[in-house]
This record gives structure tokens, sequence and C-alpha cells, in this order.
């Protein structure tokens, strides 16, 4: 294992660990951090203005072809009535309320806070079920088998395989990482394992 091979696998340098050795997020790691979090933020506000002219689309459509029905609520019965009104209240309600999600999620920031770890290495093989789609159209599920490394009492997920060449299970390592995402900004090694 080099340092230089685990600087590039997590892509960090010698200032992003040294600023994360007082504490702190490097300039480098806040600015890409304030960066993720207002694309995410703009997407799903376009997801929620795209939600919001969906229904106002699908009201005037309903609106529309019950006039050009010659929809009448003078002539209507009670049944026509109460569905014309579940046409529109109900795809209303349910994209109102997905709309209402997406600009929740667009005001929630993420939590970037600098989290430390220091432990042993542990590698442990994890078997996965993951969707896919069939060559038929439909869906179907395999088992994948992914790896977690382990450091004391908190899990990474999902590590890739070229982690396990870099460092050696046993060592001892302090990582730094993000709260929410648990995304390992820098590493240093602490000690060689038995």
């Amino acid at each position: 294992m080099s340092d230089t091979a685990l600087k590039k696998f997590f892509e960090f340098d010698d200032n992003d660990l040294a600023a994360n050795e007082m504490g702190r997020l490097s300039t480098k790691q806040d600015q890409r951090f304030k960066e993720l979090e207002k694309n995410t933020s703009k997407t799903f506000r376009w997801i929620g203005i795209g939600l919001i002219v969906l229904g106002i689309w699908i009201i005037y459509t309903i609106l529309n072809s019950s006039i050009d029905a010659g929809f009448s609520f003078s002539n209507a019965s009670r049944n026509d009535i109460w569905e014309f009104a579940m046409g529109l209240t109900c795809p209303s309600a349910i994209l109102g309320f997905f709309a209402w999600v997406m600009f929740w999620i667009a005001s929630s920031k993420a939590d970037y806070s600098l989290q430390s770890v220091e432990g042993e290495i542990n590698f442990v093989k994890v078997e996965k079920q993951e969707s896919y789609k069939s060559a038929s159209g439909s869906t179907s599920y395999r088992t994948v088998q992914k790896y977690e490394l382990r450091v004391g009492k908190v899990k990474f997920n999902d590590v890739d395989e070229e982690l396990l060449n870099l460092i050696k299970e046993g060592d001892t390592y302090l990582f730094y990482y993000t709260k929410d995402s648990k995304q390992i900004l820098s590493c240093r090694l602490i000690s060689k394992g038995k």
C-alpha cells in the first residue's frame, strides 16, 4: 500500500488531510459539498415545478375534454359530478403531495460535518439483492456480493474491491468522513497489523 495510491483512490491531498486533522473540511472539500448541495436542491426544485405543471395540465385536459363532451353542472347527475370531482382531485392531490416532497427535499440540508474513526481495518463480504430489468422487460432480482469496510464501530458500505489491494486488513487507520453520507474524505495509517 502506498499513501499516493490511497490519496488517488479517495481523491484527497495533503492539504485535505491537514484540514481534516484540525477538525474541519478543507476549502476544496467545503466547496465540493456546497456545489453538490446547490445542484441537488436545484434538481429537486425543478422536479417539484415539473409535477405542478403536470398537475395543471391534467386538470386543464380533464376540464377541456369534459366541456368538449358536453358536460354541464346544471344537467349533470350527482354521480357525474362526483366522478368529475374525483377525476380532478385525485391526480391533483397525488401530484401535489409529490411536489411538496420534492420541495421539502430541496430545502433539506445534508449533514456534511466532519467525523473521524480510528481502528483496525476489517473487510466483510455481504450479499445484497439488486433489481434489474430482464430482456423481457420485467423486473428481476439477483444476489450480488459487496464489501463493507469496518473501522471500529463504523461501517462503510459498498466498498470498491480495489481498496482491498490498497489497505491491509488488521492495520490500524484513522479515517475522516462525512456524517450523513459516510463519504470517506481522507485517511492515514496509524500502525501496521501483526
